[in-house]
């Protein structure tokens, strides 16, 4: 397969779909690291189709991860966070059991409400007796009996040529998809994009959660290598790290402290970026507090598909940024 380089995102690709979501947009309009005068929030927030599982889904999904990991993040104060999430309309909620007490938040959180949202959870492991006890743990921590999504977490890190063997763990989740306990089958990872080609080709992956933002795009490049197969087999694709991850200098998703890697100036066109790429039906963004959820909500409510010239501005700092920031979410090959 031809790829092009990760430093070129197709600028026809990004008009595409803004001629599709938002009708012609403003070429060569002046920039500003945030648009001067944003469209007014008009309280509804947009869905769309996740690939071939049909599921409209809102375009922004509750990470859990921040809240989860954080320990200066009580409980109660993420319950409140989900049960926001869910009052303005929010129907997709990730979280996995490697972060902290985020499944058992989102559990009880959920209550009566399960049903309203498309649930997403992992299983990070390398045998089928270690997934088999993760899943156990995440259905009596999420008090449910089956999720939406099941992911195999972290796909750079796993040991993929086993995986898809028949006692393989990716072989186990598609038993699960059969067995009901998930709908659906996913992968997910952050660096090492070539390991997800073979199992999109394969045909068995329903759902891919990935790492893409503006800077990252010029060291991992999933933009380029792997969402246009992912496209080609109708994948559903959720944009995650949008904002790079947690800036190493305020600490880890660890303390509610913590700043994203991506200035501030930049966090509306981050989440932009990611929603304007083409095949991507909703980012993944977590939260440590309930400002910044609302926060989130108020960008995406607003969403407007990104100019060419924001484009141009973003390609430039984000091939600074991603100088700086090296390859930080592991190899790249």
């Amino acid at each position: 397969m031809q790829t092009r380089s990760s430093s070129q995102v197709p600028r026809r690709d990004f008009l595409c779909v803004a001629g599709t979501l938002a009708g012609a947009a403003v070429v060569g309009a002046a920039l500003d690291p945030l648009p001067s005068q944003p469209a007014p929030d008009a309280g509804v927030l947009p869905r769309r189709v996740l690939g071939r599982t049909k599921l409209k889904v809102t375009t922004l999904t509750l990470g859990a991860a921040p809240f989860g990991i954080a320990d200066d993040v009580p409980v109660d104060e993420g319950i409140q966070i989900v049960r926001a999430a869910l009052d303005a309309g929010v129907n997709f909620i990730d979280t996995a059991p490697g972060y902290g007490k985020s499944e058992d938040v989102v559990g009880k959180a959920l209550g009566q409400r399960r049903r309203e949202i498309v649930l997403a959870t992992k299983v990070r492991a390398d045998t089928r007796a270690k997934a088999e006890e993760s899943l156990a743990s995440s259905f009596k921590r999420l008090k449910t009996d089956f999720v939406d999504i099941l992911y195999l977490h972290d796909l750079g890190d796993r040991d993929v040529e086993k995986a898809r063997q028949a006692d393989g763990v990716f072989t186990w989740l598609l038993e699960q998809k059969q067995a009901g306990k998930c709908r659906f089958v996913g992968i997910s990872g952050h660096n090492l994009p070539a390991r997800f080609i073979p199992f999109i080709e394969s045909g068995d992956v329903d759902v891919i959660l990935v790492a893409v933002n503006f800077a990252d795009r010029f060291t991992y490049g999933f933009e380029e290598s792997v969402l246009p197969v992912a496209r080609k087999h109708d994948v559903g694709i959720v944009a995650m790290k949008a904002f790079g991850g947690p800036d190493g200098k305020t600490g880890s998703w660890g303390t509610r402290n913590a700043k994203p890697m991506v200035s501030t100036a930049h966090l509306e066109l981050a989440i932009r970026y990611a929603l304007s790429l083409p095949g991507v039906a909703t980012a993944n963004l977590g939260v440590h507090t309930l400002d910044q959820f609302r926060h989130n909500l108020a960008i995406v409510r607003r969403f407007q598909p990104l100019t060419a010239g924001e484009q141009d501005h973003l390609a430039t700092v984000g091939r600074q940024l991603a100088k700086e920031w090296g390859p930080h979410f592991g190899p790249v090959v």
